[in-house]
């Protein structure tokens, strides 16, 4: 029963260098794509702060 448990918490790691090239273009514009989509709904956080000296 224990053994069960401890299979059930192991946790498979990703590689992204084991990654097709095919997959990493996939992986990268999703990535892409959901900043698009955050900065149409959250312009304010994507503006350059400019230091005013004065």
């Amino acid at each position: 029963m224990q053994d069960i448990n401890q299979n059930k918490n192991k946790k498979n790691k990703i590689n992204f260098q084991d990654f097709s090239i095919e997959q990493k273009k996939n992986l990268v514009g999703a990535f892409v794509w959901l900043i698009e989509q955050d900065k149409k709904q959250n312009p304010a956080l994507y503006k350059l702060k400019t230091a005013k000296n004065d």
